[in-house]
């Protein structure tokens, strides 16, 4: 039964991961930058589902890391927990400084409507960084742990 539940979440977590790519894909399609405000309603939504989508992929994953991290230093791996945790905070501060904060062009922010700052744009570099780093452990990670499985 428990594992049918996780394939379960897997499947839906795989269809909602695809809406969101298909609508991106979609948009970049859809949105041209000479088409006039009025026109780009259909690029607009698409972006906007694909928007939603990985917000609420990154709130999950934050409550999931959050969930996690109480769950193990219930289990006493405390050390193990906290080093996570500290690289994790590395990585948030390198990142910060490895943004240039000129990732994002003022023409996109005027696009969108927003104020344009470097500080929001060093932000937006940062969360990107972040991300690259974590899945470049992820994936050490398991190419670790298949290697240590197969030498056993």
């Amino acid at each position: 039964m428990k594992k049918e539940k996780i394939n379960l979440v897997l499947i839906i977590t795989m269809v909602v991961a695809l809406i969101a790519t298909i609508a991106a894909v979609a948009y970049a399609f859809v949105f041209k930058q000479d088409m006039p405000l009025e026109t780009q309603g259909a690029a607009n939504s698409l972006w906007g589902i694909a928007y939603w989508i990985v917000f609420i992929f990154a709130v999950c994953a934050i409550i999931g890391i959050i969930v996690f991290l109480i769950k193990q230093m219930i289990e006493d791996k405390a050390k193990l927990v906290m080093i996570i945790l500290g690289l994790t905070i590395v990585a948030l501060f390198v990142s910060y400084f490895l943004a240039s904060g000129t990732d994002i062009s003022q023409a996109t922010f005027e696009k969108a409507g927003a104020n344009y700052s470097v500080s929001s744009s060093k932000w937006i570099g940062a969360a990107c960084y972040t991300v690259y780093f974590l899945f470049a452990g992820v994936i050490c990670s398991v190419i670790y742990s298949e290697i240590s499985k197969r030498l056993k």
